[in-house]
C-alpha cells in the first residue's frame, strides 16, 4: 500500500480524530435516548424469552375459535369439524390480544387461533359495506408446517365450504365465480422465546447497525477533511504533491475502520445466535453499508469548510435513512426489488442472515451497487479536491502584529466565556460553541428529553389498550393517522391520539415519574458535564436564599401556589362573565377518582420540568452569552413553539404562550430563582385541566372537580377555542394586567407579587 495512504489512514484513525473528538451535546443527548429505548426494548424482548416453551415434536392439531358466529357452529356441527380439527371456542372483547392468544395455544396445544369480528354473519356477505369484517388468523411459529396448514384450512374449509354455507343460509346471491371478499390477516405469533427473537434479529439488530455506522462516520468523517479546513491544516496538505485521489482514500480508509469497529463487536455479541453463513452474509452486508455511509460522508467533508456545516449538510442524510429502515420495520413482504437496493437491501438482508433466511444473489447485488454508488462519490470527492485553490500572501513584520492585535482585541471583545453578557442565577459561560450549534443544542435537547420520555410512557397505556375492548379503535386510529396526506390531518389526528393517552392512567402515571427523571437529567448535566452548582438552574438551597434576605423555598413555593391559582381563576371569570364559557356542575365521580390523583402527581414534577427546561437552564446559559434580552425571548418563543403540534394552536396562542413565558422569566430574574414560577406554572394547568375542567393547550383533561362548557355565544378568539384559555383574548387580558402589577410593585422597589 502506498506509504502516503497509510499515513492518511494513521491520521484519520488517530486519537486525534476520536469520537470524542467533535460530539456536539445534541448528538450525544440523542444517542442517550435512543440507547435508553432500546435498552428498555431488550429488557421487554428478555422478558418474553424467558417463556420461551419447548419446540414440539410433532404437528399440533388444534384450533381455537374466538367469537365464532352462529352459523359457523352450526357448519361445524353438520361437517364434523369440532372433533376433526380438534375446535375449542373461546370469547373475547380483544382482538388484538396475542398474548391471552399464546396462552390458549399453549393451553390446548392448538397451532392456529381464528378471530372472528362482531356481526360477522350479517357483515360477511353484504355486497356494498364501507369497512368489510376482518377474520384474523394467529399462527404458532413453531414449525414451518403450520403456515400451510393454515392455508389449507382457508381454502377447504372456509372458502370452500363455510362461506358458501352463509351464502345459502343468509339467501345472498353470490356472482357467478366470484367468492365472498372477507380481508383475512395473519398475524404469526409463537412462544414469547421465539418472537422475541425474530423482532431482535429481523428488527432491531438492523436498526442498530445502520445506526452505529452512521454515528461513527458522522463524527469521524465530518473531522477528516472539513476538520482539517477549520483548523487551517488542509491547505497545507493539499501543497504537498500528494495526489488527490490518495488524499481521498486514505481519508476513506480510516473512516471506514473506524466504522467497522462497532459493527465487528455487534456481529461477535450476534454470532452465539447465528449460523456461520449468516454471520458471513451479515458481515459483508455491513461492509458494504460502511463502505457506502464513509464514502458519502468523505463526499461532504470535501463539500464543507468545517464540521458544524458538515454535521448539518449530512443530519438530513442521517433522517432520510433512519426513516427508510423505519419503511422496512413496517412493510412485512418486501418486494425482490428491495432486496437488491441499498439502504432497504441492507436492513432486509442483515435481517434474513440473523433469521436464517438470507437470499445469496440478493445480497451479492445489494453488495455491489453500494460499492458502485461509493465508488461514484470517491471520484467526485476526488473532483472537488481538485478545484480547491490557495493563495499565500507576503506580510511584512508590521502588518502581521497589527493583524495579530486587531484579532486579539476582537476576540477579548467576543469572548463571552472570559467575561460573559450576563450572570443570571449565578451561571458564568465554561465552554465556547458556534453559535449556531450552541442555540440549535439548547433547542433541541428539550424537545429530544420530552420524546423519548412521552415514548417510554405510552408504551403502558397501549399494553393496557390491547387488553381491552377498545383495541380496534385504537388501532384503528393509528391506521388512519398513516394514511393521512396533508398536514394538517396528521396534526389534527395526532392531538385526538395523544388526548386517548391524557385519558389513560398508565400513561399519566409514568409521565409523571418521566417528568421527574428529566428534572434528574438536567441536574446530572449541571452537575457533572458543567461542573455547576444547582444554584446556576435556578435552584439555590434555603442557606443561600436565608443569606441574601430572601424567603426559603418552601415558602416561596406555596406564594407561587397562590397567585398561580388567582391567575387562572382571573383567566376564568373573564370567561365566565363575557359569555364564553357556562358552569355546569361538579363532575368528579369514583371511577375516574384515581385518575384525578395521578394527575395531580404528575402537574407537580410537569411545571417544574418546564421551568427548569426554559427559565432555569436555557435563559442564563443563552444570557451568559447574548445577553438577558435575547435569553427572555429566545426561552420564550422557544416555550411557544413546543406547543405548536398541539390541537388548536393559533398565531394568537402562540403569543399569548410567549407573554406567559416572559412574565415567568421576569419573575424567576426578580426572584432569583425558579421556585414561585414552578408552582405558578403546575397549579395554572392543574387548575385549568383539573379544577375548571378547561383544555390545557389543547389537551382535554378526563376527570376535573367542575364541568365546563363552551356556550352558543362563545368565540374561538376570546375562549381559545380547541386549543383552551391560552389561545384567547381573555389570557390576553389577564396576563397584560398582571405585567401591569409586576412592573408597578417593581418601580416602587418592592418585591414583585403577581
Amino acid at each position: 500500500m502506498n506509504r502516503s495512504i497509510r499515513a492518511l489512514i494513521r491520521k484519520t484513525f488517530g486519537k486525534n480524530h476520536s469520537m470524542r473528538s467533535q460530539a456536539s451535546v445534541i448528538t450525544l443527548m440523542a444517542c442517550v435516548g435512543f440507547l435508553l429505548v432500546v435498552f428498555c426494548y431488550f429488557i421487554s424482548l428478555f422478558y418474553m424469552w424467558t417463556g420461551k416453551a419447548k419446540d414440539n415434536t410433532e404437528l399440533s392439531p388444534n384450533l381455537v375459535m374466538v367469537n365464532a358466529p352462529v352459523s359457523w357452529k352450526k357448519y361445524a356441527k353438520e361437517n364434523d369439524l369440532n372433533f376433526r380439527y380438534g375446535i375449542k371456542y373461546k370469547k373475547t372483547d380483544a382482538y388484538y390480544d396475542v398474548f391471552t392468544f399464546s396462552d390458549w395455544m399453549k393451553e390446548y396445544d392448538a397451532y392456529m387461533v381464528v378471530v372472528f369480528e362482531e356481526d360477522f354473519d350479517e357483515k360477511a356477505l353484504e355486497l356494498f359495506v364501507e369497512d368489510k369484517p376482518e377474520l384474523l388468523t394467529f399462527i404458532s411459529t413453531d414449525r414451518l408446517e403450520y403456515a400451510d396448514k393454515r392455508q389449507d384450512f382457508l381454502d377447504t374449509v372456509l372458502e370452500d365450504g363455510y362461506y358458501k354455507y352463509l351464502a345459502e343460509e343468509l339467501d345472498v346471491a353470490l356472482p357467478e365465480f366470484e367468492a365472498p371478499k372477507i380481508t383475512t390477516e395473519m398475524l404469526e405469533h409463537g412462544t414469547y422465546g421465539d418472537m422475541a427473537k425474530d423482532r431482535m434479529t429481523r428488527l432491531v439488530a438492523p436498526l442498530l447497525f445502520f445506526i452505529l455506522i452512521m454515528y461513527v462516520c458522522m463524527l469521524i468523517g465530518m473531522n477528516a477533511i472539513a476538520g482539517e479546513k477549520e483548523r487551517g491544516t488542509f491547505a497545507s496538505l493539499l501543497m504537498t504533491p500528494m495526489p488527490r485521489g490518495t488524499i481521498v482514500l486514505g481519508n476513506f480508509l480510516g473512516v471506514l475502520l473506524h466504522a467497522l469497529i462497532p459493527c465487528a463487536i455487534l456481529l461477535l455479541l450476534l454470532a452465539f445466535a447465528i449460523s456461520p453463513l449468516g454471520i458471513l452474509g451479515t458481515f459483508f452486508l455491513a461492509l458494504s453499508l460502511a463502505v457506502l455511509i464513509s464514502a458519502i460522508t468523505i463526499l461532504i467533508s470535501c463539500m464543507s469548510n468545517s464540521i458544524v456545516s458538515a454535521q448539518t449538510a449530512f443530519l438530513p442524510i442521517f433522517l432520510i435513512i433512519l426513516v427508510a429502515c423505519v419503511t422496512c420495520m413496517n412493510t412485512t413482504t418486501p418486494s425482490v426489488i428491495n432486496y437488491c437496493l441499498p439502504i432497504y437491501g441492507h436492513f432486509y438482508g442483515i435481517g434474513d442472515c440473523l433469521a436464517g433466511t438470507m437470499k445469496v444473489l440478493s445480497i451479492i447485488v445489494c453488495c455491489l451497487t453500494s460499492v458502485l454508488l461509493a465508488a461514484i462519490a470517491l471520484l467526485v470527492s476526488r473532483r472537488l479536491l481538485q478545484t480547491e485553490m490557495f493563495t499565500v500572501a507576503v506580510e511584512s513584520k508590521s502588518d502581521k502584529e497589527i493583524r495579530k492585535a486587531a484579532e486579539r482585541a476582537r476576540k477579548e471583545a467576543d469572548d463571552y466565556v472570559s467575561r460573559a453578557r450576563a450572570a443570571v442565577f449565578g451561571y458564568h459561560p465554561y465552554k465556547r460553541k458556534p453559535a449556531p450549534r450552541f442555540l440549535i443544542g439548547h433547542a433541541i435537547l428539550p424537545l429530544a428529553l420530552l420524546s423519548v420520555f412521552q415514548m417510554l410512557a405510552m408504551i403502558p397505556a397501549i399494553v393496557s389498550y390491547m387488553e381491552t375492548s377498545e383495541s380496534v379503535r385504537f388501532l384503528n386510529m393509528f391506521r388512519d393517522l398513516s394514511g393521512l396526506k396533508e398536514i394538517g390531518d396528521v396534526m389534527s389526528e395526532s392531538a385526538a391520539l395523544f388526548s386517548e393517552f391524557m385519558s389513560n392512567n398508565y400513561f399519566i402515571l409514568f409521565m409523571g415519574i418521566g417528568y421527574w427523571c428529566i428534572i434528574g437529567t438536567y441536574m446530572l448535566i449541571v452537575r457533572f458535564l458543567e461542573k455547576n452548582k444547582l444554584a446556576t438552574l435556578g435552584l439555590p438551597s434555603g442557606k443561600a436564599l436565608a443569606e441574601q434576605g430572601k424567603s426559603a423555598p418552601f415558602k416561596m413555593y406555596l406564594k407561587g401556589m397562590g397567585q398561580g391559582f388567582l391567575m387562572i381563576s382571573c383567566v376564568y371569570v373573564v370567561l365566565f362573565v363575557t359569555g364564553q364559557v357556562s358552569f355546569k356542575g361538579f363532575a368528579l365521580s369514583s371511577e375516574n377518582a384515581g385518575l384525578f390523583i395521578l394527575y395531580i402527581l404528575m402537574w407537580i414534577p410537569q411545571g417544574a420540568t418546564e421551568e427548569i427546561m426554559m427559565r432555569g437552564y436555557m435563559m442564563p446559559r443563552i444570557a451568559g452569552r447574548f445577553g438577558v434580552p435575547f435569553a427572555v425571548f429566545f426561552s420564550s418563543f422557544w416555550f411557544s413553539v413546543m406547543h405548536a403540534a398541539n390541537a388548536g394552536f393559533s398565531i394568537l396562542a402562540m403569543i399569548n404562550l410567549i407573554l406567559i413565558a416572559a412574565l415567568f422569566a421576569l419573575i424567576a430574574l426578580s426572584d432569583g430563582h425558579i421556585y414561585r414560577v414552578c408552582a405558578m406554572h403546575t397549579l395554572w394547568n392543574f387548575c385549568q385541566g383539573n379544577l375548571y375542567g378547561l383544555e390545557v393547550s389543547g389537551n382535554p383533561q378526563s376527570a376535573s372537580i367542575f364541568a365546563s362548557g363552551y356556550t352558543k355565544m362563545s368565540t374561538d378568539i376570546m375562549s381559545g377555542g380547541t386549543f383552551g384559555p391560552e389561545g384567547g383574548l381573555c389570557v390576553t387580558l389577564v396576563i397584560a394586567c398582571t405585567f401591569i402589577l409586576f412592573f408597578l410593585k417593581r418601580k416602587k422597589g418592592k418585591p414583585a407579587k403577581v
